[in-house]
């Protein structure tokens, strides 16, 4: 079992200014120009994530994403700050169960749920090169 400092009810908000890299054409869209889209929350939720839990895991260790459901609920324009609000809801092991909530000044645009995984950095980097047959270097 891994020593981490993660606990059940542990929060974080994370804020980030939405940018022209987040808006919905850049993901293929095409038609939804200035708006926020579903993958960037995804990432900003990642990046929320990270934040909040890498910092509590033995220097040897990351925290890596295995599930990531959002309901993007509402609209946000480019250049809007939102916040990405994070809390554990429950630890099995080496995996960490987030509530999500995302917010605008107007209010709640997306909700979810992330889950993510406490694993060693040179063990996954391993794991990697050996599902393809190869040694790293």
């Amino acid at each position: 079992m891994v020593e981490h400092k993660i606990i059940k009810g542990m929060s974080i908000t994370y804020s980030k200014q939405v940018n022209a890299g987040d808006y919905a054409t850049s993901f293929g869209t095409g038609i939804l120009d200035y708006l926020l889209s579903t993958p960037a929350i995804v990432n900003m939720v990642s990046e929320g994530a990270i934040q909040l839990l890498d910092s509590l895991v033995p220097s040897d260790y990351i925290t890596v994403g295995g599930r990531v459901e959002i309901i993007h609920e509402k609209p946000t324009l480019v250049g809007e700050a939102v916040d990405i609000i994070l809390t554990v809801e429950a630890l099995e092991g080496t995996k960490v169960m987030m509530d999500v909530l995302v917010r605008d000044k107007v209010g709640v645009i997306a909700r979810g749920k992330h889950d993510r995984f406490i694993v060693e950095s040179e063990g996954l980097m391993n794991a990697a090169y050996n599902r393809l047959g190869k040694n790293k270097e």
